[in-house]
């Protein structure tokens, strides 16, 4: 297998840069300034004082999840979660897990069976199957369904809860849905985009459309290299993308099974999709593009978001990609005008990047990130508070609470029923930085409803709405196919041994020397070893038509 040592990429995930302004320490103030020494009720159950449950018994529940922001007190920092804890009689014992030791340190923890009562878990199946198997997590009761049920429609929604349910004859892992009360398609797709310089590809005569080809972008990357209409220089980066984006625009765009994906070939026969020419394919216009100076000549050194920070940070970059949520406009926007002077609307165009077939590629992705395990050792009065917690959550009544914070004091119905915020441009976490992972992120991810979040323009939410809508009308069953539950959940020693950090492979192939296709399929040969058998026990198992 070749050697190659020379690169370290961690891999970033993109999230809002939210400033903390904290909560007013005597009460909170309302719509009119004046104090209201009582925190409000949300709306919803929470508002509801008869039957509510007592909760007789602290408890200290500790929970482990990355995200987690060492600065800010989640039992006393704001009002906020002053509600929470005395709402459910309990507090925090947050630990803290950065992105570099979160595997590993929850690996560690399960196997000596001292993992925290609740955790933010990276869910692998192969591991999955081998911690039930050896009663490494807690069993969830066989009613929790009835007893939950705001949780259990999350969970169904999910996906991967109800297939793994399943196979595992027992609930052991909530998978955390990103979309379960909004959803803007049927089949879930990527939410990356590419944001370029509107003014530049104006300057250049550069036609603006909601997607392009790779072969297209690249055109426009020649034409601001050739005339720098932003008048950058040599600094100028025509398309700044870390390795982990340059796999998306260039690979995955037009390889639906580019990251290791099994798929059925129409002799109902399963191929390996890195071994496909559609990869093939797009390797090329990665290697182009870098042997062009369309990319930086040392993107592969690019950490965390070095890429975006060249488009609205230092103002050299002619298009970048990143999220495509609303919050990561909002979070453009504002770097724009404060780091550059400029107006986004002014200046920013997004759009995404489809198959030089014209086609919009992608596996349908699972409706979850991340998932929820308690550990076995957890006692039934913290399980069933946490699971009190998950729920009150997961209603769709709460949602507006939970991602906006309190009525008649952060938000508003108008005459019409729409929500008004009254944060002015402020969202509900820089108020209240408690809220972020602890109660946004508790169980219903936060992307959906950044869909309808009035703190962000509704030309932002609008935006993302249509280029999902877009995507998913540009592919088919073929460039978006349907989760294959057969390869998803099958698990082997082969299957097991399979280990691939996609963005190097595809990067260093790209930068290795001599011809590459050459290199590539030179490549793909040296992992027969490992695949073959894979396919080999995938063909016995689930082949044919």
């Amino acid at each position: 297998m070749m050697k190659r040592k020379w690169m370290a990429v961690f891999l970033a995930v993109v999230t809002l840069a939210l400033g903390a302004c904290g909560a007013k320490e005597e009460g909170t103030e309302g719509q009119n300034g004046t104090v209201n020494n009582e925190t409000p009720a949300p709306t919803g159950d929470a508002g509801k004082d008869e039957g509510e449950k007592e909760y007789a018994e602290h408890l200290v529940i500790s929970l482990a999840s990355v995200q987690v922001n060492e600065s800010v007190d989640y039992n006393n920092g704001d009002e906020f979660t002053k509600w929470w804890t005395e709402k459910f009689n309990f507090e925090w014992d947050v630990i803290g897990l950065s992105w570099d030791v979160w595997a590993e340190r929850l690996r560690v923890w399960i196997n000596s069976e001292d993992m925290p009562d609740v955790a933010t878990w990276d869910y692998n199946h192969g591991e999955a199957m081998n911690y039930i198997e050896q009663g490494l997590l807690y069993r969830l009761p066989d009613d929790w369904k009835e007893r939950w049920p705001n949780v259990a429609q999350a969970y169904e929604d999910s996906q991967l809860g109800p297939a793994l349910e399943e196979m595992a004859g027992g609930t052991y892992i909530l998978p955390k849905p990103i979309f379960s009360t909004v959803k803007p398609t049927e089949k879930v797709v990527p939410h990356v985009t590419v944001y370029l310089r509107k003014d530049w590809a104006e300057a250049v005569g550069f036609e603006l459309k909601d997607y392009y080809t790779v072969t297209e972008l690249l055109e426009y990357a020649r034409l601001i290299k050739e005339q720098d209409p932003g008048n950058v220089g040599a600094a100028l980066v025509p398309i700044a993308a870390r390795p982990e984006m340059a796999l998306n625009i260039f690979i995955k765009s037009n390889a639906t099974y580019a990251e290791g994906g099994f798929y059925k070939d129409a002799d109902g026969n399963y191929q390996w999709g890195p071994a496909n020419e559609d990869t093939l394919t797009g390797l090329q216009l990665y290697q182009q593009a870098f042997k062009e100076g369309l990319i930086s000549p040392e993107f592969y050194a690019y950490t965390g978001t070095d890429d975006n920070a060249q488009f609205y940070v230092t103002g050299v970059a002619g298009a970048t990609m990143m999220q495509g949520m609303a919050g990561a406009m909002t979070q453009c926007e504002t770097s724009m005008r404060d780091n550059l002077g400029l107006e986004y609307d002014d200046v920013v165009h997004t759009c995404f990047i489809i198959g030089e077939d014209g086609k919009y590629h992608s596996p349908e992705q699972i409706n979850y990130w991340t998932t929820v395990i308690f550990s076995p050792s957890i006692s039934q009065e913290k399980f069933e508070r946490y699971m009190d917690m998950m729920d009150f959550a997961a209603s769709e009544e709460n949602n507006v609470f939970l991602r906006m914070g309190f009525e008649g004091v952060d938000w508003e119905y108008d005459e019409n029923g729409e929500i008004v915020s009254l944060l002015g441009d402020k969202v509900a976490s820089e108020k209240y930085p408690s809220v972020y992972p602890c109660y946004d992120a508790m169980y219903i991810l936060a992307d959906e409803f950044q869909l309808i979040n009035p703190s962000y323009k509704k030309e932002f939410r609008d935006r993302v709405v249509k280029l999902y809508e877009e995507k998913y009308a540009l592919g088919d069953e073929a460039t978006i196919p349907s989760i294959d539950w057969d390869v998803q959940l099958y698990s082997s020693d082969a299957k097991n041994k399979l280990s691939y950090n996609w963005i190097n492979e595809y990067a260093e192939l790209v930068l290795e020397e001599g011809d590459l296709e050459t290199n590539w399929r030179n490549w793909v040969e040296e992992q027969q070893y490992l695949i073959s058998p894979v396919i080999d026990e995938l063909n016995a198992e689930f082949g044919g038509n």
